[in-house]
């Protein structure tokens, strides 16, 4: 299910619900002739969970009187072959917005750069690599703060000739990159799904995909979706608009550690490094059946005990290295 189902209920107010899957994640959204709209979205593991789920959501509805009717024409259809840089310009456009300027980059074809607010502390430049005669793009944006000229056309150079990448149907490809850029040693591609670079832009959120240069050990090796989802947009997520930042390690774990005020999990989740620093602080007094897993972004995993001498340092060794 790709496109949107719509459900209504009339009771006094017309209610309407709707739902689509896109790969791994479901997305709602809801309202009446009276409330604002809302919206929601679900990211599960895998593409089966995602309908399973998307299933059991619509069995929910239906049996609290909701039809099934037509939707509404999607954005994303209507506006198909209107350029990314068209539809973003005028759906940014208000009467109380500046109207976003898009100017072609020297030496770069098809490449283009808008200045959000760059003289303010959170201020950034967004750069778009276009393809399909600009139909669809890869985008990437960097903190006003950590942006350099040259750093930013050595990721171009990169980029530019693989502008197709994302859109091989695969979630995401981590690549290394030929010479570093300013300090990174990898590029990630992901998807339009993965990426929401353009997810304030229902019509062309489907058709621009997201690229940004990380460093090796910020993304695992093996990673699925759903743990690259997690680490790009989870808590405590990787900045990667900054450009001048420091490694951020990636970090899984699983544990059951009694006592603790954390809820033990039986399989790895992303976690923060601070998490496994909490965790190592009261392992060593926990009850003797307790047990800390911390996966790398190699996939090779060290499990702690409490009667474990490693120290925080060399866990945190293992994960950068």
């Amino acid at each position: 299910m790709t496109r949107w189902r719509r459900f209504e209920r009339q009771e006094g107010t017309l209610e309407y619900w709707e739902i689509r899957q896109e790969g791994i994640r479901c997305f709602l959204r809801w309202g009446s002739d009276r409330a604002a709209d809302k919206g929601s979205a679900t990211t599960l593991d895998d593409e089966e969970q995602a309908r399973r789920h998307a299933v059991r959501k619509i069995n929910e509805r239906l049996r609290k009187g909701f039809t099934e009717v037509d939707p509404p024409v999607d954005p994303a259809e209507a506006e198909a072959g209107i350029p990314v840089l068209d539809v973003i310009t005028r759906a940014a456009a208000g009467p109380h917005a500046p109207v976003p300027e898009f100017l072609p980059v020297d030496g770069f074809d098809q490449v283009y750069r808008c200045a959000r607010t760059p003289d303010h502390p959170m201020g950034f430049f967004e750069y778009y690599v276009l393809r399909e005669q600009g139909r669809s793009a890869v985008r990437f944006a960097v903190r006003a703060g950590s942006h350099q000229e040259g750093v930013v056309a050595g990721f171009l150079d990169f980029l530019c000739s693989r502008r197709d990448l994302a859109f091989d149907g695969r979630s995401h490809h981590k690549v290394p990159l030929p010479r570093p850029v300013g300090s990174f040693d990898h590029a990630l591609f992901c998807s339009p799904a993965l990426g929401r670079a353009c997810a304030a832009y229902p019509a062309a959120a489907t058709r621009v995909a997201t690229a940004f240069p990380v460093f090796n050990c910020e993304i695992g090796d093996e990673d699925p979706e759903v743990l690259v989802d997690a680490r790009i947009h989870g808590h405590a997520s990787l900045p990667y608009s900054d450009w001048g930042r420091a490694p951020y390690p990636a970090v899984d774990m699983r544990f059951d550690i009694q006592p603790s005020f954390y809820r033990p999990t039986p399989k790895f989740k992303v976690f923060r490094l601070a998490d496994v620093q909490k965790l190592m602080d009261v392992l060593p007094t926990a009850a003797p059946p307790s047990w800390l897993e911390v996966r790398s972004f190699r996939g090779e995993t060290t499990r702690l005990e409490p009667d474990t001498t490693m120290s925080f340092a060399d866990v945190s060794s293992l994960l950068a290295n």
